[in-house]
C-alpha cells in the first residue's frame, strides 16, 4: 500500500538539503529519523560527523536501537515485509557497505553513533572546555537545586541590606516595592534563578535596559495592531466612515467612551501604538464589554434614530453598520485580535514600576554570577547552568571559540527530535553550532517536531521556536518545511473523530509570538474496525467521582474481553486525579504497571506515620495528636475524640502537650470516655508516654518506628504494599535525622511529597496507569481518559511576570513586569502578560488532550463528571473539548453515553459513610515481638494483609450507614431552613427526635460511631 505522503518522506532523505519536518502523532517520525541517519552514514567519512539530539535518554536509546537493529537485519539479509521496512533495509545495506569500506565496525562499536540528549550534549561541551565555560569536569547536575538557590540568595541579600552599594540599594528598592516582605523577595528571586536562561542573556546584552525593554514592548504592541490592520484593511474605508459617524453622534453623556476618539477618522489608523486610542475606539464600536460581536446598535454608541431630524440617514448608517458587523464576524480570528487590542498595555514604563524593574536589572546579573561561582566552588550545578556553560563554551556567532570551530569541522550533519519542546537557550546552541555553515557546503540540519504535541511550557519549552524555524533561517541555514500526514498508529474511526473535533479545539490561526498552533488533519493508514472507535461518557449530577472510577474498571474488563492480550492505558492529566480510580482497581483485584504515579503522601498509613512523627516532635501540634488518637492503632470514636478536643482547646496556651499527655490516663478521662475508649487508652497511653520519655535518646527513625510498632501500626496495615510504603517513609525519615529531630520541616514535607509507591512485582504487563505527559511517544490498543472535567492545580499569583516571545520576523524579545506595588492598582503590563500566560496555558491544555487521545490504536474512552446545565471547569480537558461537543451536550445527543444520577439518601451520604467508617485494632490486640520492618526474611504468611496478621476490624457497616443517613437528613434540614435559624437551643430541642430515628434504624445508645 502506497502512502499519500510517500514523496515527502523520500525527499526528507536527501542528505544535501535541510528540512523542518512537521510529524503529527503516529506519523512514524522515529522511523524517518532512523532512515535519514542510515542515509547519511553512506555519505560521511566517519559516523561521528552525524549528531543526533533528543530530549530523553529513552528516546536516544530507542533511536540507537533502531539503527543498530536495521544494520543487523541488513547484515543477516532479512527480507522486508512492508514498504517502509524495504526502504530502511536498503539504506542499511548501503550504510554497511560504507562501514566495511572505511572500517568503522559499527555493529561492534555502536557507541560511535553520536545520539545524545540535548542536556547530555551540553554537558559534554561544557566539560570539553571547562576553563572557558567556568565548568568543572567533575560537576554533576542536582536533582533538587532549590536549597542551593536559597543559600546563594541569603548570602547575597543579608550583607547587601547593610551596605550602601548599587546591589544594596537595589535590594532596598525591591523590598519597598514588596512591602518589606523578605520572604516574598526570596520567592521572587528563586523563581528568576530557576528560569534565568530566559532573561539573563537579554539583560547582559542590553546597554540601556529601559530602552531595550520598552523597544520590545512597543514591537509587541505594533505586531498586534498590524495584525488587526491587516484583517480590517478590506473594510477600512467603510469602517472609518461609520466610526466617524458614531463618534460624531455620541450624546454628551457618552463622550467618555473610546468611540469618541474616532471622530474625524477617514481611514484605518496605522498599525502602531501612536494611534492606540483610535484602535480602542474601533474595538468598542465592534465589540461589547464582554468582547462579543455587537448585536444591538443604539444612540448610546452613536447610532440614534434620527440625525438632525433626518431618520433616513440614521437608518442607512445603522443598516450599513449591521451589514458590516455581519461581514466582520466571518473574518477568521478577527474577534480574538480585537480582544487582544483591548488588552494592550502602556508603551512606556511608569516611574514607580520602572524603579522596581531597574532594581531587578541591577541585582539579577550579580545574583546569577554569584550562583555560578557557588556551583563551581561546591562542584554542583542545575540543568540550566549546563546549558549556559555550553553557550559560554561555544562563544558567540561573531567570535566563536576554538571548541566551536573544532565542532564545525567535526560535525557535518545535525538531527534534532521533538523540536517543538526546544527552549530558547537550546535554540541558541543550535544557532551557534551552525553559525559557520554556508549554503551547499555539504552540511545539513534536520529538525523534526509536532507543534500540536508541545506540552512542556512549564519547562521553558517555546513552541514558537519550531514555528519560527519553519519560516525563518536558523543562522545561515534555511530549512525547507515538510509535512507528514499519514497516521500509522490509529484506526480510521479514531482519526476521523479527531479530524472532525479538533479544528474547533485548536486556534484557527497560527501565532508565532503566542505559540498558537492550528490543527493539521491526518490520514489513517489502517482501516476502521467494527464497533465505536470513540466512546464519550458523561456522569450527570453525581456527588463524587466514584461512579466514574467504577466505570473505568468496567471498561478495563470490556477491553480484556475484546482483546485479552491487548494493551490498556488509563491516562490522566495529573496524578491527583487518580485516587478513586486506583482504589476501584484495587477493590476489583487489578494490578497495573506504573511509576511515580501513586504518591505516598496520600496513602493513609503514611499519613498516620507522619502524624505520629509530628506529634512526638511538635508538642503543640494538636491536629497531629488528634490524628494519632483516631488512627487505626488507636481508633477513638468521635464522641471520645471530642473530649480531647475540648481539653486541648481550653488549655493549649497554658500547658499544651503535657496536659494532653497526662489526660490520656487521667481519672477524669476514664470516667468521661466510652468503655471501648477506656480499653483503647489503657493500651495506647503507656506507649505514647514511654515514647515521649525517650525523645532525643535514640536515632529519629528508631524512635518513631519503635513507637509505631508498639502501638500496633504494622498490624493495622491491610497489605504488604502498605508495609512497603511505610518502609519508604521511614527510610526517608532516616535521611532527615538531625540530632534526633527534623531541622527543616518544609524540606522534609517536600521530600515526602516526592515519594511514590513502588511498582508491584507481579503487575499486569498490559495494564498501564500514567499521566498523559508520561504517555507521550507511546501507544496502546485501548486508551481510557477519565476525569476530563477535573479541576487543574491552582496557580499562585506571581510577583513578576515575563515572556520571552518569538517575533513574527524571528528573534526573541523579553517582556517583563513586576506586580504592582503593595496597595496600588494592578499594572497594565502585568495584566497583559498574565492574560498572555493564561492564553498559552489554555492552548497547551488543548495539546495535552490531543496527545492523550492520539495514544489510542483501536478504542478510545473519554469520561467526565459534570452537573447538568453547568459549563465545564475552567482549564479542564473538557473545557478544551467543549467547542466541539457543546451542541451534543446541550441536545443530549446519542453520540454521548449518559449516566444520570438517581439521588437517594444512601448515595448522598456516601461521603459521610466514609467518614463514619472506622478501622481499628481489636481491644485484645497485643504487640508482636518481631521487628516488622527490619525482618528481612519475613514470610508472606506473616506479612501484613494476611488473615493472621491483619487483626484490625471494621466497625459495623450498618451502624455507619444509618448514622450517615440521619446525619444527612439533619444537614439537609439545616440547608433548607438556613444556618441562621439554628442555635444550640435548637439542637437540644431536636436531639430527642434524632435519637428516635436512630433507634428506629436499630442503633442503640452504647454503640460507637
Amino acid at each position: 500500500m502506497t502512502v499519500s505522503d510517500a514523496e515527502q518522506r523520500l525527499l526528507a532523505l536527501d542528505p544535501n538539503r535541510s528540512f523542518a519536518v512537521a510529524a503529527p502523532a503516529g506519523s512514524g517520525k522515529t522511523e524517518l529519523l532512523t532512515q535519514r541517519v542510515l542515509r547519511l552514514l553512506s555519505t560521511v567519512d566517519a559516523p561521528e560527523e552525524i549528531l543526533c539530539m533528543t530530549f530523553t535518554r529513552k528516546a536516544a536509546g530507542e533511536m540507537r536501537q533502531r539503527i543498530i537493529r536495521a544494520l543487523q537485519q541488513a547484515a543477516q539479509q532479512t527480507t522486508a515485509t512492508t514498504e517502509h521496512q524495504r526502504i530502511t533495509l536498503e539504506l542499511a545495506r548501503t550504510a554497511l557497505a560504507r562501514d566495511k569500506a572505511l572500517g568503522w565496525q559499527l555493529l561492534q562499536t555502536p557507541n560511535r553513533l553520536r545520539i545524545l540528549t540535548i542536556d547530555g550534549f551540553c554537558l559534554n561541551l561544557a566539560r570539553q572546555l571547562a576553563a572557558d565555560s567556568g565548568f568543572g569536569d567533575q560537576v554533576e547536575p542536582l536533582d533538587n537545586p532549590l536549597p542551593h538557590y536559597q543559600r546563594v540568595i541569603a548570602e547575597l541579600l543579608l550583607p547587601a541590606l547593610e551596605q550602601q552599594t548599587p546591589v544594596g540599594n537595589a535590594v532596598g528598592t525591591l523590598l519597598l516595592h514588596l512591602d518589606n516582605d523578605l520572604n516574598k523577595l526570596e520567592q521572587l528571586l528563586v523563581e528568576l534563578l530557576q528560569k534565568r536562561e530566559q532573561w539573563l542573556s537579554h539583560l547582559l546584552q542590553a546597554r540601556d535596559a529601559k530602552a531595550y525593554l520598552e523597544e520590545n514592548l512597543q514591537a509587541a504592541i505594533n505586531e498586534i495592531l498590524t495584525t488587526a490592520h491587516r484583517k480590517l484593511a478590506p473594510f477600512g474605508s467603510e469602517l472609518a466612515m461609520l466610526a466617524d459617524f458614531a463618534a460624531t453622534q455620541l450624546p454628551d453623556a457618552k463622550r467618555y467612551l473610546k468611540i469618541a476618539s474616532c471622530q474625524g477618522m477617514t481611514s484605518l489608523p496605522d498599525g502602531n501604538g501612536d494611534h492606540l486610542d483610535r484602535w480602542l475606539g474601533i474595538c468598542e464600536l465592534l465589540l461589547t464589554s464582554s468582547d462579543q460581536w455587537r448585536l444591538r446598535l443604539d444612540k448610546n454608541i452613536g447610532f440614534p434614530t434620527d440625525v438632525d431630524g433626518d431618520k433616513s440617514l440614521a437608518k442607512a448608517r445603522k443598516n450599513s453598520m449591521t451589514a458590516l458587523l455581519a461581514e466582520l464576524r466571518e473574518v477568521p480570528g478577527l474577534r480574538d485580535t480585537l480582544e487582544d487590542v483591548r488588552f494592550l498595555p502602556y508603551r512606556f514604563y511608569p516611574e514607580n514600576q520602572w524603579q522596581a524593574l531597574s532594581a531587578l536589572c541591577q541585582l539579577l546579573p550579580t545574583l546569577a554570577a554569584s550562583l555560578s561561582v557557588y556551583f563551581q566552588q561546591h562542584k554542583v550545578c542545575d540543568f540550566t547552568e549546563i546549558t549556559l556553560a555550553a553557550l559560554r563554551a561555544l562563544g558567540s556567532e561573531d567570535d566563536p571559540s576554538q571548541l566551536a570551530l573544532r565542532l564545525d569541522y567535526q560535525i557535518t550533519h545535525i538531527l534534532t527530535d521533538e523540536f517543538q519542546d526546544t527552549s530558547s537557550a537550546q535554540f541558541e546552541i543550535l544557532r551557534q553550532l551552525t553559525a559557520g555553515w554556508q549554503p551547499e557546503d555539504g552540511h545539513s540540519l534536520f529538525i523534526v517536531g509536532d507543534a500540536m504535541q508541545s506540552l512542556y511550557g512549564f519547562r521553558n519549552a517555546n513552541v514558537g521556536l519550531f514555528l519560527e524555524a519553519r519560516s525563518q533561517p536558523i543562522g545561515q541555514v534555511q530549512l525547507e518545511p515538510l509535512d507528514l500526514t499519514v497516521n500509522f498508529r490509529s484506526q480510521a474511526g479514531i482519526i476521523e473523530w479527531v479530524n472532525e473535533h479538533f479544528p474547533a479545539v485548536f486556534p484557527a490561526e497560527e501565532n508565532i509570538g503566542r505559540g498558537a498552533v492550528p490543527y493539521s488533519p491526518t490520514e489513517a493508514f489502517h482501516e476502521a474496525i467494527s464497533g465505536p472507535a470513540v466512546n464519550l461518557e458523561a456522569f450527570l449530577d453525581y456527588p463524587d467521582r466514584e461512579a466514574e472510577a467504577q466505570r473505568v474498571v468496567e471498561l478495563v474488563a470490556e477491553a480484556r474481553r475484546e482483546n485479552p492480550d491487548g494493551s490498556i492505558a488509563i491516562l490522566v492529566r495529573n496524578r491527583t486525579h487518580l485516587p478513586e480510580i486506583l482504589s476501584a482497581l484495587r477493590r476489583s483485584g487489578h494490578s497495573w504497571q506504573a511509576s511515580d504515579i501513586d504518591p505516598l503522601a496520600t496513602c493513609m498509613p503514611v499519613i498516620d506515620l507522619m502524624s505520629l512523627t509530628r506529634a512526638l516532635l511538635s508538642p503543640a501540634d494538636r491536629i497531629a495528636w488528634l490524628s494519632i488518637l483516631r488512627a487505626p492503632w488507636c481508633g477513638l470514636d468521635h464522641h471520645d475524640l471530642l473530649y480531647f478536643v475540648t481539653i486541648t482547646g481550653e488549655n493549649e496556651e497554658q500547658t499544651g502537650f503535657p496536659l494532653l499527655l497526662s489526660q490520656l490516663q487521667s481519672a477524669d478521662a476514664l470516667t468521661q470516655l466510652s468503655p471501648a475508649g477506656k480499653a483503647i487508652l489503657k493500651r495506647v497511653a503507656p506507649v505514647l508516654i514511654q515514647a515521649w520519655q525517650q525523645r532525643q535518646r535514640k536515632p529519629l527513625r528508631c524512635w518513631i518506628e519503635g513507637a509505631w510498632e508498639a502501638l500496633g501500626g504494622p498490624d493495622a496495615l491491610g497489605s504488604a504494599t502498605e508495609l512497603e510504603q511505610c518502609r519508604q517513609y521511614l527510610n526517608l525519615l532516616e535521611t532527615h535525622d538531625h540530632a534526633g529531630s527534623i531541622s527543616d520541616w518544609q524540606s522534609f514535607e517536600k521530600a515526602v511529597q516526592s515519594l511514590y509507591a513502588a511498582p508491584e512485582e507481579n503487575a499486569d504487563p498490559n495494564l498501564h496507569v500514567m499521566t498523559i505527559h508520561k504517555a507521550k511517544g507511546l501507544e496502546f490498543d485501548t486508551v481510557i481518559i477519565p476525569g476530563l472535567n477535573r479541576k487543574p492545580r491552582n496557580e499562585d499569583p506571581q510577583l513578576l511576570l515575563w515572556q520571552e516571545r518569538v517575533s513574527e520576523q524571528g528573534g526573541n524579545q523579553l517582556l517583563i513586569a513586576p506586580t504592582a506595588e503593595t496597595g496600588q492598582e494592578k499594572d497594565e503590563l502585568y495584566l497583559h502578560l498574565d492574560r498572555e500566560r493564561k492564553l498559552k496555558t489554555r492552548q497547551e491544555i488543548a495539546r495535552v488532550l490531543y496527545v492523550g487521545i492520539t495514544r489510542a490504536v483501536n478504542r478510545l474512552h473519554l469520561l467526565c463528571t459534570i452537573k447538568a446545565g453547568d459549563e465545564p471547569v475552567k482549564n479542564s480537558l473538557l473545557n478544551s473539548l467543549w467547542p466541539a461537543i457543546e451542541a451534543d451536550f446541550k441536545a443530549r445527543s446519542d453520540t454521548i453515553h449518559w449516566h444520570q444520577h438517581q439521588g437517594d439518601a444512601d448515595n448522598d451520604s456516601l461521603a459521610l459513610l466514609k467518614l463514619a467508617s472506622l478501622k481499628r485494632l481489636p481491644p485484645q490486640w497485643t504487640p508482636r515481638l518481631a521487628n516488622t520492618l527490619r525482618s528481612q526474611d519475613m514470610s508472606s504468611n506473616d506479612a501484613p494483609g494476611s488473615q493472621t496478621a491483619t487483626p484490625w476490624q471494621a466497625e459495623s457497616d450498618s451502624t455507619a450507614r444509618h448514622t450517615g443517613t440521619v446525619l444527612h437528613r439533619i444537614l439537609r434540614q439545616i440547608t433548607l431552613e438556613g444556618i441562621e435559624q439554628w442555635s444550640e437551643q435548637t439542637v437540644v430541642e431536636r436531639l430527642p427526635f434524632w435519637e428516635v430515628q436512630l433507634r428506629q434504624l436499630g442503633i442503640c445508645e452504647t454503640q460507637p460511631a
